[in-house]
């Protein structure tokens, strides 16, 4: 470590102890001045990280004045709804509500050149970082000054937790490391114990994403558990919250399959996180969901020789009418028990309520479809409970064509991602128990015209109202945390299940001052609904 971080460091240790008899009442932000660090200490900050702070503009800020430019405006248009090229801007987000901070702050790719092109909710500065001692200077510097701070990768996050107006960032997207083991053994494990284990895995930097992964793992001749859209990142908020896969009811969910963390905590340590050592943290990381138990500076995943086959259907059904589509719909939904035990997962879409999309696979190496960016967008999710789904599919079936009806421009996805391995109640992390119990992921979707806020205040109003109605059809299940609705009530057992109070017992422990916070994230409930501010 370069001698000019280390008192940023030692500061942070300060910070972190006295932060265990004191939590300042809010954290600063850019616009509070009399907090914000004045230019000169940016300034060393930066040299103390080899000057890789960035000045993190809005991604449409190029076609707007005083900083228009011809060449990058044309590239930002072109490229709006490309998601590997909204995960290369510090300032995007996939989701282009997120960039924006209520209808006045904003900057908009579809607006005059000469109109305002405001911050919004993209933070003021960003750590691009390269190490994980440019992660520790940043975590540093961030608890000795109470500064706000988010982390971000790709910018996969439908919950607003990679980012916030007036804040730090820490961006780990150019930490693209990949170190493959052919036995791995979990460092700190005994190579003499009998219930090592050694097995093919891959080390990742917290800044790689799904795409390369797969290239790299099926050039090797192996599969790995990885998420469905490809330009989400590996080693963050994916496997962190869980991780779904069309390999998971093979192998598991993402989770499931991380053998080791190493893991900057809220002290600025930096840190291994496993089966033999700092096991609470490894428990918690693997499911307890990204961005709040520390940052993840790389993961280590376990991979599976490579499948000999690949089947894969697709069908498009349709029906003259409602009721006998609503028919045709609980007969899929009653044959899906047999679907899993013959080793199937896959899709399915309800474009309207006559007409059904299924795209099926028994075995997939990856899903490397790009998935639509840059447009306004919020999720909610419910977990569908085996028993729902074997006992009550006429109920299922009617409540998925009632929403569609009462709610046209809410989207209804299926994803049989559940059972088989994911089933496994010997689990021993922190993923929501009602994967367990699970055969089917809905995820409803709902966008809007950009810029349009009583249109946003609709889509809000109507993807809750939609959602409520499977949280009724399914008592007890959950929700999954990265595709949550943003409002989802009871959020600590819906996200979490019987595992928050070991969670928020932990999140207490590593991070008592609360330097990690995010929406719907263990302990948030303490804070206030901008995240600024302790309400207990």
């Amino acid at each position: 470590m370069k001698t000019a971080a280390l008192p940023l460091l030692l500061i942070v240790i300060v910070a972190f102890q006295l932060a265990q008899s004191f939590r300042p009442p809010c954290q600063c932000t850019a616009f509070d001045r009399h907090c914000w660090p004045d230019s000169q200490s940016w300034a060393t900050f930066n040299a103390s990280i080899d000057g890789k702070l960035i000045r993190v503009v809005p991604p449409a800020s190029p076609c707007h004045d005083p900083a228009f430019n011809r060449r990058a405006c044309r590239e930002a248009r072109q490229r709006w709804s490309f998601p590997f090229w909204r995960a290369d801007q510090p300032g995007a987000m996939q989701a282009s509500n997120w960039e924006s901070n209520g209808i006045t702050d904003r900057c908009s790719i579809d607006s005059p050149r000469n109109s305002t092109c405001s911050q919004g909710s993209v933070p003021i500065y960003t750590v691009a970082a390269r190490k994980a001692s440019h992660i520790q200077a940043a975590v540093g510097f961030a608890a000795a000054r109470n500064l706000r701070l988010v982390v971000k990768n790709t910018g996969h996050d439908y919950l607003g937790r990679s980012t916030a107006a007036g804040a730090l960032s820490i961006w780990t997207h150019q930490m693209k490391s990949m170190r493959f083991h052919h036995r791995f053994l979990p460092r700190g494990c005994s190579r003499r114990s009998k219930d090592a284990t050694y097995l093919p895995a891959v080390t990742v930097g917290a800044g790689v994403q799904w795409e390369e992964l797969y290239q790299a793992v099926f050039d090797r001749k192996f599969v790995i558990v990885g998420g469905g859209s490809s330009s989400v990142g590996a080693a963050g908020g994916h496997p962190q919250g869980g991780g779904h896969s069309p390999l998971s009811p093979t192998f598991g969910l993402a989770a499931d399959n991380v053998l080791e963390f190493s893991v900057v905590t809220a002290d600025g340590s930096l840190v291994v996180a496993n089966r033999c050592q700092n096991q609470d943290l490894y428990w918690a990381m693997r499911g307890g969901g990204g961005g709040t138990f520390g940052i993840a500076v790389t993961a280590t995943h376990r991979l599976y020789p490579a499948l000999d086959s690949l089947v894969f259907a697709q069908y498009n059904l349709s029906t003259p009418d409602k009721p006998s589509f609503q028919r045709t719909l609980a007969r899929f939904t009653e044959l899906h028990p047999s679907l899993e035990r013959a080793g199937w997962a896959g899709t399915f879409a309800i474009t309207n309520t006559t007409g059904l999309t299924l795209s099926c696979r028994d075995v997939d190496t990856a899903n490397t479809g790009i998935a639509t960016a840059g447009i306004p967008l919020l999720l909610a999710s419910r977990l569908i409970p085996r028993t729902t789904v074997a006992y009550s599919p006429g109920n299922l079936a009617e409540v998925m064509v009632r929403i569609r009806e009462l709610f046209p421009r809410v989207s209804l996805t299926g994803v049989f991602v559940g059972g088989g391995a994911v089933s496994r109640d010997d689990r021993d992390n922190a993923v929501n128990p009602a994967w367990r119990r699970a055969l089917w992921h809905v995820i409803l979707g709902r966008s809007w015209s950009d810029g349009d806020d009583r249109a946003e205040q609709r889509a809000r109003a109507e993807l809750s109202a939609a959602n409520a109605m499977l949280i009724d059809l399914t008592p007890g299940s959950g929700a999954y945390g990265n595709e949550a609705d943003f409002s989802e009530p009871q959020w600590q057992e819906s996200l979490f299940g019987e595992h928050y109070t070991r969670l928020l017992a932990i999140k207490k422990r590593v991070d008592p001052a609360g330097i990690f916070r995010c929406h719907h994230c263990v302990g948030s409930e303490e804070w206030s609904e901008d995240l600024l501010c302790a309400t207990r």
